[in-house]
């Protein structure tokens, strides 16, 4: 009969103490994630038996994957779950939705609760520290949908790219002077997509400015009016499609004609789009598919526990011109 494999043989094998082989198979979340990779796939190779350990083999999986919404009265977060949920139950999953609601302490508190019943989770536009991302990495496959965080999977919109495309048209409709509508500060979207419009409309010799940071909402959009009054640039970009529909709305109120008086986009590429009057210019978000790829990656790390995944992938994102968009009026130029 062969000898049972213990911890001690594993622990003399990663060269580690055997407490710490003991902590990575029952509480993982105490032990760093590359240490943990590291003995399951040496208690894998060694044919250690899994009765009463924390992590799992595809035998053990719960088919269960949650994903985390900062909101979702949001069409765009819409479109990620679209995706998401599509693709995992067409791999036999099941899908596990939390709101959010933009709070970070919410997400934070909800996750705790689900972690170590679920197979992996999915943050998208996660409003958590690295501190506490990195925490629930310990316990289950993880996934940043929206978010950059050096350290783990990370599935991204080609913003720059992306704002490439956009600011090449507004500079072949005239434009000199965009201002943009703000997010929430805390949001790494909101960050990049600032940065990626100031970088690429100086190489356009297209001024910018911005209005203070704002949660994305018909009425921060409308809002955004009273900063554009101050500023009159020729163009607006909003944050999301949601914003610029409070733009629109409150714009037409005064009187303020899109887009002869001043062209406005939005990003998410969302179904606002089609009910705003003039229907609304917008840059993509390629929201489906980030959801989409966001499953694909949780699954593969549910069945490769010992290969933990740590790589960032771009999606490509368009810019869809519409009626809310023209040639720049030369007084908003000025």
């Amino acid at each position: 009969m062969a000898k049972k494999v213990t911890i001690y043989d594993i622990a003399a094998a990663a060269k580690v103490s055997p407490s710490t082989v003991s902590r990575a198979l029952r509480q993982p979340d105490r032990v760093s994630t590359d240490t943990s990779a590291k003995i399951f796939q040496i208690a894998d190779t060694l044919g250690y038996s899994r009765e009463g350990a924390a992590y799992a083999d595809e035998a053990r999986l719960t088919k269960t994957l949650a994903i985390v919404i900062a909101d979702l009265g949001n069409p765009m977060y819409a479109q990620v779950l679209e995706g998401f949920q599509r693709t995992a139950t067409q791999n036999g999953y099941t899908t596990l939705i939390i709101n959010s609601e933009e709070s970070g302490a919410l997400e934070q508190k909800m996750v705790r609760r689900i972690v170590a019943g679920v197979d992996g989770v999915a943050l998208a536009s996660s409003r958590l520290d690295a501190g506490s991302i990195k925490t629930i990495e310990k316990i289950t496959p993880l996934v940043l949908l929206n978010r950059f965080l050096k350290g783990h999977t990370c599935i991204l919109p080609d913003t720059v790219r992306g704002m490439e495309k956009l600011c090449a048209y507004l500079n072949d409709l005239g434009h000199s002077r965009v201002l943009y509508l703000a997010g929430p500060e805390r949001s790494w979207a909101n960050a990049i997509r600032w940065r990626a419009l100031q970088k690429t409309a100086a190489h356009y010799k297209i001024a910018v400015n911005r209005t203070p940071y704002a949660q994305p909402s018909i009425i921060s959009g409308a809002t955004g009016v009273d900063n554009w009054e101050a500023h009159r640039a020729s163009a607006v970009l909003a944050y999301n499609d949601l914003m610029a529909a409070g733009f629109s709305k409150e714009a037409q109120r005064r009187k303020i004609k899109i887009p002869d008086d001043v062209s406005l986009i939005g990003i998410d590429n969302s179904s606002i789009c089609a009910l705003t009057s003039p229907e609304l210019s917008s840059l993509s978000s390629a929201s489906e598919e980030i959801g989409q790829q966001g499953a694909e990656s949780l699954m593969w790390q549910a069945t490769h526990r010992s290969q933990r995944e740590r790589r960032t992938i771009t999606v490509p994102i368009e810019f869809i011109p519409r009626a809310s968009t023209g040639r720049a009026h030369q007084s908003n130029n000025a």
